[in-house]
């Protein structure tokens, strides 16, 4: 009987013994999996604060280089915010490294390059303000797509920012949109985000992309002179001849862009007489140049500023990007974009 006992008396012991196992082992998986949630919401909590720190740092260096030159762009102002490896190819965040990048239509070679820093938004052709011939001869360099083909989708974007019904193509552009699997209506106003241009018919992802660096939604429609791209300037009206004598004005003696060489003009209306002084330049050739001038559509300055804050991971790659519009005049983030 009391062999009995102890038998079970163990048996106890030992079921106790394994419940309490288990139950342990259940804690510490549960307690396992909140350090894990813990940890990646911390790594998620500091990445997010790193690209946020990237941004500030691209909008404090546009600040203090507008404010050294009073709001005035200068060769040494345009190396800074634009190709500016220095201050923006790797920016110490704690253990983590941020860099500050723009994509930059390259003359040269015909490519779009990435560039350290940032890309002025008066370089771009404002997709409010162009007229429709502007946006057709754009698309043709841009997309390399023939005149018909371009003036279909020019048609279509300044048929989504213009009030009031409107006939492109032959139809009538409102029904094309309630006709979709998934209707909208037409804006009928100006863009208010670079991604709208998404909604537009014809406009699709690779369409978007490759318009990007050259479109812009913000500013007063007038585009920097100085650093507009040979496309820019072929889409305003000035012919390639024209165009590439202007560009290599502007690039100084070591004819390359964004380098402290570079000639910035300070006037719109002296741009013809200071492209001559570079290059020989006919009397036809300066009055197209004077003709973009004579139509308010130029500038020699900007403070809205467009940059990519890219935080790096460990492995290769990006652990979180930030796109960003600034407006200096202003003093306020006009666009933010996470991904």
């Amino acid at each position: 009987m009391a062999s009995r006992s102890r038998g079970f008396i163990l048996m106890s012991a030992l079921w106790t013994l394994t419940f309490l196992t288990i139950l342990v082992l259940t804690l510490f998986s549960t307690i396992r999996q909140r350090i894990i949630l813990f940890q990646r919401l911390e790594t998620r909590a500091r990445v997010q604060l790193a690209a946020e720190a990237g941004a500030k740092k691209a909008i404090a260096v546009l600040l203090d280089d507008l404010e050294n030159n009073q709001f005035m762009l200068t060769p040494q102002a345009k190396v800074r915010r634009m190709n500016n490896p220095g201050e923006f190819a790797a920016i110490p965040v704690g253990d983590l490294r941020v860099e500050v990048v723009h994509e930059m239509p390259d003359d040269r070679s015909g490519v779009v390059v990435e560039r350290w820093g940032m890309a002025d938004e008066q370089s771009k052709i404002n997709l409010n303000t162009a007229s429709a011939e502007t946006i057709r001869v754009l698309i043709m360099e841009v997309l390399g797509w023939g005149g018909v083909e371009a003036k279909g989708l020019a048609d279509a974007i300044t048929d989504w920012r213009d009030a009031g019904r409107h006939e492109a193509g032959g139809f009538f552009s409102d029904d094309y949109y309630k006709s979709l699997e998934f209707p909208y209506a037409m804006k009928d106003q100006p863009f208010e985000r670079p991604d709208e241009l998404l909604l537009v018919k014809g406009v699709d992802r690779k369409v978007f992309n490759a318009l990007l660096p050259f479109v812009t939604v913000y500013g007063d429609g007038r585009v920097n002179i100085n650093t507009a791209s040979r496309k820019i300037l072929l889409a305003l009206g000035l012919e390639a001849n024209v165009a590439d004598k202007v560009l290599k004005a502007r690039r100084g003696e070591d004819d390359l862009e964004g380098t402290a060489d570079d000639h910035v003009f300070a006037r719109t209306f002296d741009v013809a007489a200071e492209t001559a002084k570079v290059v020989a330049l006919e009397a036809r050739e300066a009055r197209q140049i004077d003709a973009l001038n004579g139509q308010g559509i130029l500038t020699t300055g900007s403070g809205i500023y467009f940059f990519t804050a890219r935080v790096l991971a460990a492995e290769g790659g990006y652990q979180k990007t930030v796109a960003c519009v600034f407006d200096a005049l202003s003093s306020r983030t006009v666009y933010w974009y996470e991904k």
